[in-house]
């Protein structure tokens, strides 16, 4: 009966800290989207998007703007 409680516990243990650490991962990566900004490459307008598109003004693809 105790080795049952015990196996039962560790498997419940491995299942918490697998499942705590994928949701880790997941808010990374949530926020790097987040911080990726996207401008002309003519730099036609100074608009700056939060996703990718074409420029308003030349309609040439939206380029993916080093934040660093």
């Amino acid at each position: 009966m105790k080795k049952a409680f015990f196996i039962t516990s560790f498997c419940l243990l491995g299942l918490v800290s697998i499942t705590s650490s994928c949701s880790g991962s997941k808010t990374e990566n949530k926020e790097q989207k987040a911080a990726e900004q996207y401008q002309c490459p003519m730099k036609c307008t100074e608009e700056i998007s939060d996703k990718p598109g074409k420029c308003s003004v030349c309609e040439m693809d939206l380029e993916k703007i080093n934040n660093s």
